[in-house]
């Protein structure tokens, strides 16, 4: 039995575009890395993306849409979290409701992978009608469309407590005489940490 979400390569193949070993390079470096089989083919430098494109556009039933200067509603682009969208390449387009049923066209890569088709249809609670885009167009349609996250706000300083100061009229100096180096050294450090200033020194010394 064919595996539905290997559709894209299945068709290739039968169309001539690659062989059985590029086939199987392009499985195989999926299901180590993760990604879309179109994707490995062109990264494998065994297809460009254009030909892929236009082999899929060649099938009646896939459409291809550009998606330069889209403006997407917010309400449509949020209709899934950013990040999954980012994860599967897909840009929601159109959302229509028909009765109790809601259409959903969504822009992707590769429309023959059904998986990808069925997890969006339970994720949205839509019919999902794909239509093709390039990777390309589809990255920069969501970096485009997808709302910009709030800044972080910084961090609040803590207040620092206000420096202590000295009232040099309140220092007991009465054990310490004006020619004592003690007090010279006193004075000297409380200068230095701002809590005398050149003129107390100086009332200190010589008052």
């Amino acid at each position: 039995m064919k595996i539905a979400a290997n559709r894209l390569g299945e068709m290739l193949l039968e169309a001539g575009l690659i062989d059985q070993f590029q086939l199987d390079s392009a499985l195989s470096m999926q299901r180590n890395l993760g990604g879309r089989i179109g994707s490995a083919l062109v990264k494998l430098g065994y297809l460009p993306e254009d030909t892929i494109l236009e082999f899929l556009e060649s099938q009646s039933k896939f459409s291809r849409i550009s998606l330069q200067d889209l403006e997407i509603p917010l309400g449509l682009i949020t209709i899934l979290p950013a990040e999954k969208l980012k994860h599967l390449l897909v840009v929601p387009i159109e959302l229509r409701q028909s009765g109790q049923e809601k259409t959903l066209r969504m822009a992707m890569t590769d429309p023959t992978n059904q998986k990808l088709i069925t997890d969006l249809q339970f994720a949205t609670g839509c019919r999902v009608l794909p239509v093709l885009a390039s990777e390309d167009e589809i990255r920069q349609a969501l970096e485009n469309n997808l709302p910009v996250a709030p800044p972080t706000p910084p961090e609040q300083e803590t207040p620092q407590a206000p420096q202590a100061t000295i009232d040099p009229n309140l220092i007991d100096l009465g054990g310490l005489s004006g020619t004592d180096p003690r007090l010279d050294r006193l004075l000297e450090i409380l200068k230095e940490k701002g809590l005398l200033s050149a003129i107390d020194v100086e009332r200190v010394k010589f008052d």
